[in-house]
Order: structure tokens, then sequence, then C-alpha cells
């Protein structure tokens, strides 16, 4: 079998229906690198108007049937045979779901699975595990219907729940209701006994909204990093930028309209459960992480634990791999080196000294006068989750 066949094979996708928007993505090899290599949404807003008549939005839903569609024909182009499909909120609850859950199914030729609450709470754990090096603290998955809260000890789920708190959801509140959101917002959280009651090291956000709200801090601070995942700022600087953008006018002056796009209505709203939120449970850090329900629904309990004890490993091989070094000659130069940093441990982690070798072979086939520039760049956003930008920054000078 030839290798552009065999890479088929492990092709994997996840079509995630939302109630704000739909995403396809699709990933080369789950277990070996969670970062996908096709990304597409298209906002559909099937719960636009879900508290009020119960059903899903007539437009959205006849819109959300042509982008399967299209998705359908990539994952046929691309010849992906396995792939998964879920529904969160608008579709748990919209009266009319069963009707376009059948439509939909028949175009993407796919059961669509219906996550429950909790089932969507841990699901976005899971995601966010894969992600980090170690997950403490809450886990918070900020949708258009609603809003998913686990809490995580040492890569353990504990408590999970889900509010009916999404963007969209609170956004389309009849006009009678808008000056009641904060309250409706304020109430269901004070509710949680578990949030107020555990100490909160960490908070991570998941979530367009709250992913949008985390680059436009990025922008305004002049990060030196385009990278998202794992970009934290600490409780009070979180709280801080929530409390700036607290209305549209708000994020205009600021500048940040071009930054936030199609998200500019829910910055406030999210940036008000997000303030409400670290009131709660004070965390020290607040955290971004870009893999959360679809990864963690991806992940078997199988995947997870081959996962948690080697992915980094497993991830740099794999790049390794797809840069030509068929023979792993970097695992030569690891034996080579690895006793000289053994008393390192403070400066360069043991655990980058693999990934270090790895990303060594980066300049394989580049010019000679831009190679330090091209390979610096390429090594900082090396599709590794479980890299933090520490660690990027210094895989980048090594």
């Amino acid at each position: 079998m030839i290798a552009r066949e065999r890479d088929f094979i492990n092709k994997e996708a996840i079509i995630d229906l939302g109630s704000n928007s739909i995403r396809m993505l699709i990933y080369d090899n789950i277990l070996n690198s969670q970062i996908p290599v096709f990304n597409e949404k298209a906002v559909c807003q099937l719960g636009k108007n879900l508290d009020r008549t119960g059903k899903l939005d007539p437009k959205g839903a006849e819109f959300a049937l042509t982008v399967l569609k299209r998705f359908k024909q990539i994952l046929s182009n691309l010849k992906v045979k396995k792939y998964k499909a879920i529904g969160t909120a608008a579709l748990r609850e919209a009266t009319d779901a069963k009707e376009f859950i059948i439509k939909a199914q028949k175009i993407i030729k796919k059961k669509i699975v219906i996550l429950s609450g909790n089932k969507e709470a841990e699901n976005s754990a899971l995601g966010v595990i894969i992600g980090f090096q170690k997950v403490n603290g809450v886990v918070a998955d900020l949708g258009g219907g609603s809003l998913e809260l686990a809490r995580v000890e040492k890569n353990i789920i504990h408590e999970k729940i889900s509010l009916p708190l999404g963007v969209l959801r609170l956004f389309n509140q009849p006009k009678r209701n808008k000056n009641k959101v904060r309250k409706i917002i304020s109430f269901y959280l004070n509710k949680i006994e578990w949030l107020r009651k555990n100490k909160i090291k960490n908070l991570y956000l998941c979530g367009g909204t709250w992913r949008t709200f985390m680059n436009a801090h990025m922008i305004k601070s002049d990060y030196p990093l385009a990278i998202l995942h794992q970009y934290k700022l600490s409780g009070f600087e979180t709280l801080k930028f929530a409390n700036k953008l607290n209305s549209i006018k708000a994020i205009k002056y600021e500048k940040l309209a071009s930054a936030t796009k199609s998200r500019t209505n829910y910055i406030p709203i999210g940036g008000f459960i997000l303030s409400n939120l670290i009131r709660i449970c004070d965390p020290v850090n607040v955290f971004l992480s870009q893999s959360g329900v679809r990864e963690g629904s991806l992940i078997s309990r199988s995947h997870l634990r081959v996962l948690q004890n080697n992915s980094l490993n497993r991830s740099v091989h794999f790049i390794s791999h797809k840069k030509a070094d068929y023979a792993a000659n970097y695992l030569k130069l690891y034996n080579f080196i690895k006793n000289l940093f053994l008393s390192n441990e403070k400066h360069f982690p043991h655990r980058l000294l693999l990934p270090a070798c790895s990303l060594s072979n980066f300049d394989w086939g580049l010019g000679v006068y831009q190679r330090a520039e091209l390979v610096f760049q390429e090594v900082i956003n090396a599709p590794i989750l479980k890299l933090s930008h520490s660690d990027r920054i210094k895989l980048g000078l090594v």
C-alpha cells in the first residue's frame, strides 16, 4: 500500500451540530496529533429562537442541511471513512429536532449522537485533558445554547453540569427580559455548590465566544505569539478585561470589533458569565483551550489512557515521520545527549528533550539563508497541544 493511501486510513472527522454554528474538523491521526488539518464552520443559528418557539430556526435548519451536503462532499473527496456527528443543546431541546435529524442523517449517511448535558460537559473536559500536561480546576465550555462545567483534579473528572446559559439563547431573549439576563446568569451559577466550596486553581475556557475574547486580549496586549491554545491570564487580568468589554459600544471603543467579528454581539454576555465564574471560584490562572467537546467526543476511554501516558512522544514521532525522518534518526541524537540534561531540569525540562531532537530535522529541504527563521516559526507553531507557550519558545530557541 503506498503512503498516500495509507494516510487516508487514519484520517478521522467529526461534525458538530451546535446551537449557533455547525463545524467539521478532520484529523490526520487523532491519536498522534489532536490539531485538525481541516477546520470549517458555518453560522446557522439552529437555536436562535429556541426559548420563544421551542423549535429550531427554520432558515437556520435549511441552511444547516445545505452545509451538511458540502461537508459530506468534502469527506468523500478526501476519502475520509471514519467520522462522527454530534448534536448539542438545540437538538436536545427542540420539539421538531427529530424531523431535522432524520434529514441530516440521510445527507451525511451517519447517525447523529445527541449528547446529554452531562455527557457534553464530560466530553469537553476530556478534550481539555488531552490538550494540557495536567488539568487541575474547572473546565467551562460556553456554546450557543448552553454552558457546560466540569471539575477536574489530576486529569480525573469529578462533578459536571450543563446550564441553559448559551450566548445565542441569552442574546435572543425577548426585549422585556433583556434586563434580566444578568440575573439569570447569576441565579444559575450561584446554585452550584461544588463551584463555591472547592478551591479552584485553574479555569479552562472552551468555545468560540471565549476563544474570540482571549484573542481580543492577545491583540490588545501585543502578545508576541499568535497561538491561542494554552494562552494564559491571571484571574484578575481576565476579570478586568471582561469588565472592560461589557458592551458592544465598549468593544468598538477599544477598536476590537474587527477582531471579534461575528461574535461581537456575544462578547459582553460571555464576559459577564466569565466574570461571575471568576468571582465565585476565584481561580489563580485562566487558560484558553482549543481542544474541547469535539476532540473529547472522538477520543475513546482506551485512547485516553494511551494519550495520558505518552501523547507528547506520539505527536513528536508522528511529526518527525511526516518530515521524512522515516528512520527515526532523532532517537539516535536523543540517546547520545540525554545524560547531559539530567541535572538541567529547571532550565530545560527533560520531557522536552525528545521533541527538541525530533524538531531538529525541521530544516530539511529549506533554503540556507532563511533556514533559522523558518525553522523557528515552524517549531513555535508545531501542531502539538501539550506544549505550553514557554515550552514552544524553549524548543524554538534550541
